[in-house]
């Protein structure tokens, strides 16, 4: 799983899994920090792949800090974290091989081709997969005696189907396909889909939250990737997700978190929507997205979606070097650090006011009028809450969720 000292990683965009990659840069380690060398292709076509800090130069281009183990923050998005990382260290310890003793380097390498986005590093040592037949009950089962901190049997199987994850709360990556088979995400004729599983301090219905918070997100016009509930025979179905960087079988899109793009740590209230709408405008340059991340800023604020930390928000590159704002992702009802909101608005985390909002979107050139349709949309799509997370299987948590979304409408006029 170690690479030979001094060994450089080779990274490579795989846009099309059927075709010979494209290498855009060498890294290597120097005193504790990363160097990027992008290729020539890169540096002739002017290619973006890192959107703001990275410029695409000739010459080494040093990590900025060492706030990632020493990355640049576009490669960071690489790694797993949390439950990914948790995989990765349990999976390790089963080879004999302790996490902290790999260098940055290594564990990319360990990644490989396996990560989100279309980044893909060489020489790989990533262990081979298989996956066999997936019981997704006996794979949420695993994954909470994982969190509890005991050995499950299917760590490889787990590992290998959620290793590259982030998020705190388990999942998995696998394939299925239109009849609803299950497999493994390279099988044919299977799309690429993520299904979490619950946590340990999470309620009994939270797969059946996450879904309606995603029916209301769409309802108030926010760009959703599909979403569905698959059957459980032990309690409410599990959420699932269709994965937006893998936009048809056998194609990858690159892709950035604004952790990533700003080199901004997710479990730090490091920035503020302000600097999340002018990093939009600054990578996208189109006012649709801004838009839209104020969109999610005023859904987030009444729904009670705290945990909107700076790697549930992401960038999509298209073929030809073009970013947009990405589908948005993990919108639930949560408490946030402390009870507040980890992106706060105009300096407020714990109650961000309908002035508030006002004042920052002028700020970003929306208009009045614009600004009214939207939180008087995003409170319609909220006002039906109990019916849509009864119609989902939501039950013991629709009422303390309404309760919430009261008391935030109370302090938000």
């Amino acid at each position: 799983m170690k690479l030979a000292p001094g060994t450089p990683l080779e990274i490579s965009l795989m846009l099309d899994e059927s075709e010979a990659v494209d290498t855009v840069a060498r890294l290597a380690m120097a005193d504790g920090l990363a160097q990027v060398e992008w290729s020539a292709a890169v540096v002739d076509h002017q290619r973006r792949i890192d959107p703001l800090l990275y410029p695409p130069e000739s010459g080494l281009h040093a990590a900025r800090g060492r706030n990632f183990d020493g990355l640049h923050g576009f490669l960071s998005d690489s790694l797993p974290d949390a439950w990914g990382q948790l995989l990765m260290k349990r999976r390790l310890e089963k080879l004999g091989i302790r996490i902290d003793t790999l260098s940055a380097l290594d564990r990319l390498a360990i990644v490989g081709q396996t990560g989100r986005g279309a980044l893909v590093y060489h020489p790989a040592t990533t262990p081979p997969e298989d996956v066999g037949t997936i019981d997704l009950d006996m794979l949420a089962e695993e994954s909470r005696v994982l969190l509890l901190g005991d050995d499950p049997g299917q760590i490889d199987t787990l590992a290998r189907l959620g290793g590259a994850s982030g998020g705190a709360r388990p999942k998995i990556h696998l394939g299925i396909a239109s009849d609803g088979e299950l497999g493994g995400e390279g099988d044919a004729g299977h799309e690429h889909w993520i299904v979490k599983f619950r946590g340990t301090v999470d309620p009994i219905d939270i797969g059946p939250v996450e879904e309606a918070y995603a029916r209301m997100a769409r309802a108030a016009g926010i760009d959703m990737a599909a979403s569905r509930l698959l059957p459980t025979q032990t309690g409410p179905g599990y959420f699932a997700t269709r994965r937006f960087d893998r936009p048809a079988p056998g194609r990858r899109l690159h892709m950035i978190s604004l952790a990533g793009a700003l080199e901004a740590r997710a479990d730090l209230p490091s920035i503020d929507y302000d600097m999340f709408l002018r990093a939009t405008m600054a990578i996208t340059r189109h006012a649709d997205d801004v838009e839209e991340v104020f969109r999610r800023m005023v859904f987030n604020i009444l729904a009670h979606n705290r945990d909107d930390h700076t790697r549930q928000h992401s960038f999509l590159q298209d073929a030809a070097g073009e970013w947009r704002l990405a589908p948005a992702y993990d919108l639930t009802f949560s408490n946030g650090p402390g009870g507040e909101h980890y992106l706060a608005v105009e300096g407020e985390g714990r109650a961000p006011t309908r002035a508030q909002v006002i004042m920052l979107g002028r700020r970003h050139g929306l208009s009045d009028r614009t600004i009214a349709a939207t939180i008087e949309k995003v409170r319609a799509s909220l006002s039906d809450w109990p019916r849509i997370a009864t119609a989902a299987g939501a039950t013991v948590s629709v009422a303390e969720i309404a309760e919430r979304h009261a008391k935030v409408a109370s302090v938000f006029e």
